[in-house]
């Protein structure tokens, strides 16, 4: 059955075809088609827009690669200025009409997915006998409006095929596509508004895909300048209503307060007891800002325990699914008295997850002490490790020296490549785990020392253990709580966190921002320097970029040296079980693994028990069927 909202949108639909527009549903087929000329100055006119949603239309054509679907996009009038269609089924509706450049405004074409939706400024999902033209009644259109910053419709998203599906599918590849829609809509918002104070809404304490399309942009009076749909639904009013409208009024928080929270986490007290917060975070020539909207009686408490240095537990888990695991695991041991081990391949976030732990633990507010065990020479890192005392020894401080171990009594020492420490030190470092104290060099009374560490490596050291190259006791002494970072070419989100990480850039015209083909090439890369890596990449590309868009051209010869990704009309190479994906049960399969996950918001483990299977099988599907997280 259809949504009632669709029910009652295709009835009125057809009788406009036949009272207003006195349509033959037996008439000429297929649909007009404007002269190359046109199509040209159309697609010209919505270049803008067509470049923002390319990624997310190459997104959506991969979820439903081979279940012959053509992924559309018209504009307003109905006018398809973009598809992307690349299976024998596909090309088979551009030869009936569903193609760049055919018109399929409603008074034209009668009942159908992009015309009816144009019509009713809401998603619709016409099927086979849905549509009021006869020679329409064996296709498939799923289709939802998008709508530019200032509010105004500017074109269609439309998932169309053959007719076949049941209306539960259709309802379910609505979601996709209205997810789609939305993504393309915020990147138009934030690129409208980029030199604007950015605030983000959520329903939950916790950053997720929600706030990045519920957004606010604030002037520098403080007023309200746009608001996305998605933020108007969630305040439940007009945009009339919201804009002009002093920020601080409408969201009951003052915007100075938020504003100097920008970097930490801060805590809202409601009445009755319950909490909310609001996390700022950089965006371009000024801060961003989430924040729930507050219940009546709502007033700002004050900053939690948490310094402004480094990012939070959240942008570090973006939508990989590993990463909210381990967030997970280190929020219930932050506070725990238990020695905390990261172990991932260098460049993959190790120290600022580490900051993290220590940013949600009770020890914020104390020293974050960090040594690289590797980058400082053996002679020199007992010394820095524990200090000294005056005249201990020539050419050092008159006064003595502190050491790292001292220097972060009460807060919390992170210890990167604890596996290139030298075993003599090791043992030294054991002793002052086990005894809770530290001698200086020098000194003859040691120092009691409240310690929390932290180690990271690189290193595999159960292997090191068994060739005796470090030692067995200590392993297990900072081995209370292991958390494994995946590499940044296994993440599932890094589409997503490419772009975050991106929109975190200045240039000499503004944040930076990356064409959907440069994007391609950089999610392709297999970035061995990981993190680092990146970062290093899009800080060269906003000192070299003049006009803050990156192209293929701007990227640096180390990303265009090596694999070219995949054409946006082309996919890359055909895995084994690709054609098995043209049948029914197996379409039937990857639609409810799409639903799981989209329900689960894409916790892996929780979409696993919901459809019955293991976590190992789902992420095999997933990888079979090249279901991963959108971007946003």
């Amino acid at each position: 059955m259809a949504s009632v909202e669709t029910a009652s949108a295709l009835a009125a639909s057809w009788q406009r075809c036949r009272d207003d527009y006195n349509l033959d549903p037996n008439g000429a087929f297929p649909p007009a088609r404007l002269t190359d000329s046109e199509i040209r100055q159309r697609f010209e006119r919505t270049l803008d827009r067509v470049e923002f949603g390319s990624g997310a239309m190459i997104h959506m054509r991969k979820v439903v690669r081979d279940t012959g679907y053509s992924v559309l996009f018209a504009d307003r009038l109905g006018v398809v200025v973009k598809d992307f269609c690349d299976s024998e089924t596909a090309h088979h509706l551009r030869d009936k009409g569903l193609a760049q450049g055919s018109v399929w405004n409603e008074s034209v074409v009668g009942t159908n997915g992009i015309g009816t939706t144009l019509v009713e400024r809401h998603g619709t999902f016409v099927i086979g006998s849905d549509h009021y033209h006869n020679r329409l009644k064996k296709f498939v259109c799923v289709s939802t409006p998008m709508v530019d910053p200032e509010g105004d419709i500017l074109g269609v998203l439309t998932l169309a095929g053959n007719a076949g599906i049941q209306p539960g599918e259709a309802k379910l590849l609505h979601r996709l596509v209205r997810d789609s829609a939305g993504w393309i809509e915020t990147a138009l918002f934030r690129n409208r508004f980029r030199s604007h104070f950015l605030i983000g809404l959520a329903q939950a304490p916790d950053i997720n895909g929600e706030v990045f399309q519920s957004l606010l942009a604030v002037d520098d009076g403080g007023f309200v300048a746009g608001a996305s749909e998605s933020a108007l639904r969630l305040l439940g009013a007009a945009r009339a209503d919201v804009l002009r409208q002093p920020v601080g009024e409408l969201l009951g928080v003052p915007l100075r307060a938020l504003e100097g929270g920008a970097g930490r986490l801060q805590r809202l007290d409601a009445q009755g007891g319950d909490a909310q917060y609001a996390y700022a975070f950089p965006n371009g020539r000024r801060s961003s800002v989430i924040v729930q909207p507050p219940a009546p009686g709502v007033r700002l408490r004050g900053p939690a325990r948490q310094p402004a240095a480094g990012p939070g537990f959240e942008r570090l888990a973006g939508g990989e699914p590993r990463m909210q695991r381990n967030v997970e695991l280190a929020r219930r041991v932050a506070d725990a008295d238990l020695p905390i081990l990261l172990q991932g391949e260098t460049g993959t976030g190790k120290e600022a997850f580490a900051r993290a732990i220590h940013m949600h633990s009770a020890r914020s507010e104390r020293p974050f002490v960090a040594v690289n065990c590797a980058a400082i020479p053996e002679s020199l890192l007992d010394s820095e490790l524990f200090g000294y005392e005056p005249g201990t020894f020539t050419g050092g401080l008159k006064q003595g020296k502190t050491g790292k171990v001292l220097a972060s009594s009460g807060g919390t020492l992170f210890l990167d490549e604890i596996g290139d420490m030298p075993l003599e030190l090791q043992t030294r470092l054991l002793r002052v785990l086990s005894e809770r104290e530290v001698t200086p060099l020098g000194a003859v009374e040691p120092v009691p020392v409240a310690l929390s560490i932290v180690c990271a490596t690189h290193r595999d050291l159960e292997r090191m253990v068994a060739e005796g190259s470090f030692r067995q006791d200590l392993y297990y002494r900072i081995h209370g709580v292991r958390i494994a970072l995946p590499p940044l070419r296994e993440r599932s989100d890094l589409r997503e966190l490419i772009q975050s990480l991106a929109a975190g850039h200045k240039c000499a015209a503004g944040p930076l921002s990356l064409s959907a083909e440069a994007l391609e090439w950089l999610v392709s890369h297999p970035w061995p320097g990981n993190i680092r890596q990146l970062s290093n990449v899009l800080r060269l590309l906003a000192l070299t970029c003049d006009d803050g868009i990156v192209g293929v051209h701007d990227l640096p010869e180390e990303i265009r040296a090596g694999r070219q990704p995949a054409s946006p009309d082309e996919d890359g190479p055909a895995d084994a079980n690709r054609d098995s994906l043209r049948n029914a049960s197996d379409m039937a399969q990857r639609l409810r693994i799409l639903q799981a996950l989209h329900a689960c918001n894409w916790a892996v483990s929780k979409a696993a028990r919901h459809l019955g299977i293991s976590r190992a099988t789902l992420h095999r599907r997933m990888k079979e069927y090249e279901l991963a997280r959108p971007n946003g």
